[in-house]
């Protein structure tokens, strides 16, 4: 088991934890909401973000698994 791939892909799921746990609440701005919040690029970019952080720290821990699994 590869222990550096290993952890840097929990270092992945963590950040992509900690900016769900940030944005999970949050709107884009729009008149609903009075304008106040994050622009919808901001948003989306977050958004994108959290997915790719979650996906590159599952791949890393699959492959931190030894081959034989």
């Amino acid at each position: 088991m590869d222990f550096k791939l290993f952890f840097t892909g929990f270092g992945f799921l963590i950040v992509a934890y900690l900016m769900h746990r940030i944005i999970r609440n949050e709107e884009p701005s729009s008149e609903k909401a009075n304008w106040e919040g994050l622009s919808l690029t901001s948003y989306i970019g977050l958004w994108g973000s959290i997915i790719m952080c979650a996906m590159v720290g599952v791949v890393f821990i699959f492959q931190s698994l030894p081959a034989q699994i």
